[in-house]
């Protein structure tokens, strides 16, 4: 199964009725972090765009119209990227018992790593700042490379190439956690398979960015995640058990 196509069954499982429930709470999550920040920007966003056109010279005021453009195209893009950190910070134990479950109803068992939920919820924290950690380096550095002169006519495929991976990595490591496999295992895992990890995180990182829509794609990418796991990753990951194949 390509990637697409298990993104789009990410949206067929999570209307499933034994699946269901486990997308309330995380959509609720998503609801009151997206609220929280719209609410934050809306009101300091005539603040932030005050100072910035205390540092441009006076002869330079014309240019408000452009200030006020970027500086909304800036916090678009902030909350974005905080909207999907925080929310995924937050939700990870809820995502990782949806994973759990998507697992189990796609192979017939759950993960063996999985069986207490005091396990899963440090754990699932844990995981989310290892991610952090590998993601926000190389977020700076894309950044810098945005601004240079010339290298940035190549920044939009770039980001999102970008985005595309990390939206990968992010939605399959949920199952890869809960089968105990090591962050650095998982991007080994995801570079072998790159264009199937591209065609996954592609639409992720697309769809995130729609205002509304990221309220419900959340649970639908970590459905989809899974079922990326099931099918790319964890027969050549995972190590089988007493001699049981992994389909």
């Amino acid at each position: 199964m390509n990637g697409i196509d298990c993104f789009i069954e990410g949206f067929k499982l999570v209307r499933k009725p034994g699946l269901r429930r486990y997308i309330i709470v995380p959509t609720v999550i998503n609801i009151f972090v997206l609220v929280l920040l719209i609410t934050v920007s809306v009101s300091q966003f005539d603040y932030w765009v005050d100072g910035l056109m205390g540092i441009l010279p006076e002869w330079m005021s014309f240019l408000s119209w452009l200030i006020k453009l970027l500086a909304v195209l800036i916090v678009a893009f902030l909350l974005f990227y905080l909207f999907t950190i925080i929310a995924n910070i937050i939700a990870s134990p809820f995502n990782a018992l949806l994973s759990i479950k998507v697992e189990e109803h796609l192979v017939g068992k759950i993960p063996a790593s999985t069986t207490s939920i005091w396990l899963i919820i440090p754990r699932a924290f844990a995981r989310e700042i290892s991610k952090l950690v590998y993601f926000l380096p190389r977020l700076a550095g894309l950044l810098l490379v945005s601004i240079v002169p010339l290298v940035n006519t190549a920044a939009p495929v770039l980001w999102l190439l970008f985005g595309a991976w990390m939206m990968a990595i992010q939605y399959t490591d949920y199952a890869a956690d809960n089968n105990e496999i090591g962050f650095s295992d998982l991007r080994r895992g995801l570079g072998r398979s790159r264009l199937q990890t591209v065609l996954f995180g592609t639409p992720v990182y697309l769809l995130l960015a729609i205002p509304l829509a990221n309220l419900i794609l959340l649970p639908v990418a970590v459905a989809g995640g899974t079922v990326f796991w099931v099918n790319n990753l964890r027969g050549k990951i995972l190590k089988p058990v007493s001699g049981e194949s992994c389909p």
